[in-house]
């Protein structure tokens, strides 16, 4: 039976489940291979990057990555970034998933049964707001070294929420209109990483253009697919992070409204103030009030 640890206990990584909760300043890692494991930023950004692809980590994002992914991971910052990092033993994650992703009868019949498939749920930003009571809980759990009995159902919690997220790709994939199964997983790739590059440079000028080329699809195929995958345009994809950084930047007193609005991408004060408003029903300079 594996255990629950925490802090770094990477030589347990796998065999154990580790819960790491960590502040620092600067931090690099190279051409890691783990196993499942969700990552999240409490205060600051960190990256990591797969491949050709960067995932930049934040209050408002949470990112998940499968068993054996291969990965760098970089944490530059003036000020101190706190991370809240949770890796799942192979074991959990077997049990879970045979649980929620094999066949009922196929299970009746063999327990043992253990399918390993994610899905497309990995190498994306998901909403952080759709784990954050089980991340807050580990994370309280981590900073008085809990034993690991109180922090199982906590973590079993948290791995199902992630395991929700399959139905959810399976009803995007079926949202692409093409015929072919293998035709819609393709496309829904393909949008996935025009949704990465715009993640990662929404505080520059709108261009569907260049988020397209990064989808390898042509501009109109590229947002109507979008469309269909994600429900909402490309441009409202950008527009809504832009605003969460913006709220952010201000709750943490880091930005002035004026500051944080050309810090991501607003070239106009009223128009960025008219779709805060519109966005949280309040208008920017009342955040900066409440502090």
């Amino acid at each position: 039976m594996s255990d629950i640890l925490y802090g770094p206990r990477f030589d347990r990584l796998g065999h154990d489940s580790v819960i790491l909760s960590a502040q620092a300043r600067r931090h690099e890692a190279r051409a890691v291979q783990g196993p499942l494991s969700i990552k999240h930023v409490v205060r600051g950004e960190a990256s990591w990057r797969i491949g050709t692809q960067r995932f930049t980590v934040d209050a408002d994002t949470a990112l998940v990555l499968a068993r054996d992914e291969t990965y760098d991971m970089d944490l530059q910052s003036a000020e101190p970034v706190e991370t809240l990092v949770v890796f799942f033993s192979h074991e959990i994650e077997a049990d879970a998933c045979s649980s929620r992703l094999a066949c009922l009868d196929g299970l009746l019949d063999d327990p043992s049964l253990r399918p390993h498939d994610l899905l497309a749920v990995t190498r994306r930003l998901w909403p952080s707001r759709r784990f954050c009571q089980p991340l807050d809980e580990l994370r309280g759990l981590a900073q008085i070294d809990a034993t690991p009995s109180e922090a199982e159902l906590r973590l079993r919690s948290l791995l199902d929420l992630m395991l929700d997220l399959v139905s959810e790709v399976r009803s995007e994939r079926e949202r692409i209109a093409a015929a072919r199964p293998a035709t819609r997983a393709e496309l829904h790739r393909r949008v996935l990483a025009g949704k990465a590059w715009l993640d990662e440079h929404y505080a520059l000028p709108f261009s569907l253009a260049d988020a397209a080329r990064a989808a390898c699809l042509a501009p109109h195929h590229f947002h109507r697919s979008f469309k269909a995958v994600l429900r909402r345009s490309p441009f409202a994809h950008v527009s809504e992070r832009r605003l969460l950084k913006a709220r952010r930047l201000l709750l943490q007193g880091a930005a002035s409204v004026t500051e944080a609005c050309l810090a991501v991408g607003y070239e106009s004060l009223p128009s960025f103030s008219r779709q805060f408003r519109q966005r949280f029903g309040a208008a920017p300079g009342t955040l900066l009030r409440k502090r």
